[in-house]
């Protein structure tokens, strides 16, 4: 018989002065109620050990502050958030015409339209137990509007940090960028000390509009985060995405993206750094919906010490979905003998003229390349450290925020050791 979780989330009643908020909250909660969470029974959740999760008895964060100018860019557009409540926000003043970054509190009231459309129908809470947790605790976030048309060449920045211990968040992020519009996104969730983050972003790219969306998780040895991207991308549109994880006792991200235009195209890149006893989960699934869609997925796990890592990715072609072009990658570093990764590739095929590859790889580094190094007296831990950052390297090059690369090559590096220089 399973034990009673001592996360135990509180469902009383929220302030919501939307009633379209509130009604969605209060759906999704008894979604959450009817599911509970997922389990090792559940095909999804088999390799995942929830325990760092509901073995604590986490509560909703309390309004606090914390020092988040290490996550602050050059020349961006700046969002920030602590503990589910807004501290910092973009002047409208600082923005092109056509372009609106506030909080989801305000946008209930002034955007009431847009987030009846969009909020909620793009990350299904009916089969995501942690989605309908968000949807029904989530009372803050970010909504971003590009309206026809509307360009920023500057990145839009949002940063949620949650601090304190046996605490939780929720995170949520709504992105809107209508026909021909064209934005880079960076989102940033950090974690002190034992807390949870369960964040939700919803993506809608319409149709020849441009999206490049950066995610960031960076936690304690002892923080958790369970979350979920969700994105359509319409007529020759593209969304690139590029993503890391780096530390924590539980990483995962659900990613869906369904390509619903002719000529859509999703890029989707990982890496995950883990070590200790953490565990790095990521789970794909890209839908190509109609004829001439092309996708590509590139994930990189570097594992540490005891540390395990799970990359799942589905491609689903439709039946009329002729001439996908579908690609993906998944490869995991072992830098230990104690480490165990589990790379699954999948694929739906249900039509007949397409183009799907995939290739999986788990492997230590190569021996014959560290005699390589060291033959040329480099010392062994700095050989391999070298190795390991150009593994690294071939999705840190993807990013588009120089800033953000440099910053994570940075810690990469420290990581790795001192002797680990640019």
């Amino acid at each position: 018989m399973a034990s009673t979780p001592l996360f135990q989330p509180d469902f009383a009643a929220e302030a919501h002065t939307s009633p379209f908020l509130a009604t969605l909250g209060s759906e999704a909660r008894d979604r959450f109620q009817e599911m509970g969470f997922p389990s090792r029974r559940d095909e999804d959740w088999r390799l995942t050990t929830l325990t760092p999760v509901t073995g604590h008895p986490f509560a909703r964060a309390p309004e606090a502050t914390a020092a988040t100018e290490r996550w602050t860019l050059p020349d961006a557009v700046t969002i920030t958030f602590v503990n589910d409540r807004l501290v910092g926000g973009a002047a409208e003043n600082d923005l092109p015409a056509g372009i609106t970054i506030t909080a989801l509190s305000s946008a209930a009231q002034s955007q009431t339209q847009l987030i009846e459309e969009h909020l909620g129908r793009l990350a299904s809470f009916d089969d995501q137990p942690f989605v309908a947790l968000n949807t029904a605790q989530s009372l803050e976030g970010a909504l971003i509007h590009l309206a026809p048309g509307a360009i920023l060449d500057r990145p839009i920045n949002i940063i949620y940090a949650t601090t304190g211990d046996d605490v939780v968040t929720y995170p949520r992020t709504l992105i809107v960028a209508e026909e021909n519009a064209k934005a880079t996104v960076v989102e940033t969730f950090v974690g002190d000390g034992r807390s949870l983050i369960c964040p939700v972003t919803e993506i809608a790219v319409g149709p020849s509009a441009t999206l490049q969306h950066t995610r960031l998780i960076e936690l304690s040895a002892e923080g958790s985060c369970i979350g979920s991207v969700s994105a359509t991308v319409e007529r020759n549109a593209a969304y690139r995405l590029s993503s890391a994880g780096l530390g924590g006792s539980l990483a995962r991200t659900d990613i869906r993206v369904g390509l619903n235009g002719k000529g859509a195209d999703a890029t989707l890149d990982g890496l995950t750094l883990v070590g200790g006893k953490g565990q790095g989960i990521t789970h794909v699934v890209v839908e190509h919906r109609v004829p001439n869609c092309t996708s590509t997925q590139r994930y990189r796990s570097v594992l540490d010490d005891r540390s395990k890592a799970v990359f799942t990715g589905c491609i689903i072609v439709a039946e009329d979905a002729q001439k996908t072009d579908a690609r993906q990658s998944s490869r995991s570093l072992l830098r230990s003998s104690d480490a165990v990764a589990h790379n699954n590739p999948q694929l739906e095929i249900y039509a007949d003229d397409v183009r799907c590859t995939h290739g999986s790889t788990v492997g230590q580094l190569d021996e014959e390349a560290l005699f390589y190094l060291r033959a040329r007296g480099i010392d062994r831990l700095t050989a391999e450290g070298l190795l390991t950052l150009a593994f690294a390297a071939e999705v840190l090059e993807g990013i588009p925020v120089e800033a953000v690369k440099s910053r994570l090559e940075d810690q990469l590096m420290a990581q790795l050791g001192p002797e680990i220089t640019r």
